[in-house]
């Protein structure tokens, strides 16, 4: 069982606790929808590398592509344009490409519930 499925059968006052830890910039439908990929990331290593934190957000837009044309083939018109709408802030030119890394290993430690150097 993905983290993410065990997060999500937490009790509620700390799905409340997951609830408020993402943003805009990173959704928690991003992080629903590609757990598995997700998990199997370094994200440790990417937050202390730019090369790869870039690399990791590339490969992230090519797994959200890649669901943008699963529900595009569902038809599900809420979740197609909350996509569209996460990839061009994943583009957008403010992003800093290493935070990503750090908010996806940030969220590993809590839910690996240890602490995070």
């Amino acid at each position: 069982m993905s983290q993410w499925n065990q997060v999500q059968q937490l009790e509620i006052k700390f799905l409340e606790q997951v609830d408020q830890f993402y943003d805009d910039n990173f959704p928690m439908e991003i992080r629903h929808l590609l757990a598995q990929w997700i998990e199997n990331q370094d994200w440790e290593a990417a937050s202390n590398n730019e090369t790869m934190a870039t690399i990791l957000l590339q490969n992230l837009l090519i797994q959200l592509d890649e669901q943008l044309g699963r529900v595009s083939k569902e038809k599900n018109l809420l979740l197609i344009h909350n996509l569209k709408r996460i990839r061009k802030v994943l583009q957008s030119p403010g992003l800093s490409t290493a935070q990503l890394p750090l908010d996806l290993y940030g969220e590993t430690c809590i839910q690996r519930s240890k602490p995070c150097p």
